[in-house]
């Protein structure tokens, strides 16, 4: 919900903390699962343009989850796909598969997070689910495929013909010849 509406309102997490009184890194944390405390429902109400007893409802149901919810329940069984070539620059590589006719994952996949270039948003160790059904818009966490079966990790600034630009590690990156944009939709931590 968190992700919904600040892609509705067209703010970075940056932008959402201040406006709010948070810090961007709690914000990221809450987007990413951790719970609030008590004392931060009222402005994540207001954030929402819920309740604060919806607020306290949904953390209360978080809280007594055990992962196993429809969305984890439906992104759980997907393959991990992907390996990092490139920590510094968020970079992956995508091995062929069907008989080497393809390198860009059809229907849902995962990737693990295993550089810093997405913190606090994806921290080292994560597991990150991503959906290619789910269209990609500004403010996303991506996957951006380009041609030779090579990808990256950032969060999206822009889309265009076969342009993407993101952000990854504080830098933009314009990436080229770009096959598929695929945003990542659920994370969590891996056990060591």
């Amino acid at each position: 919900m968190l992700a919904t509406e600040q892609t509705k309102q067209g703010l970075t997490d940056r932008e959402v903390a201040d406006k709010y009184g948070w810090l961007q890194q709690t914000f990221s944390r809450w987007k990413m699962g951790s719970l609030p405390r008590q004392h931060m429902f009222a402005s994540i109400a207001s954030f929402l343009g819920v309740g604060t007893e919806t607020v306290a409802e949904l953390v209360d149901e978080a809280s007594q989850s055990t992962g196993s919810t429809k969305l984890a329940a439906a992104y759980g069984s997907a393959r991990v796909y992907g390996k990092v070539t490139d920590r510094k620059a968020g970079k992956y590589v995508f091995e062929a598969f069907n008989q080497g006719r393809k390198r860009i994952p059809e229907g849902r996949y995962a990737i693990l997070v295993d550089t810093k270039v997405m913190e606090p948003a994806l921290l080292v160790g994560t597991k990150a689910w991503v959906d290619p059904a789910v269209w990609p818009t500004a403010g996303n966490e991506v996957m951006v495929h380009a041609k030779g079966g090579v990808a990256w990790l950032g969060r999206l600034v822009s889309l265009a013909d076969a342009l993407a630009t993101i952000e990854a590690a504080g830098k933009e990156m314009t990436i080229r010849d770009v096959e598929a944009v695929h945003v990542i939709v659920l994370s969590e931590r891996v056990a060591a």
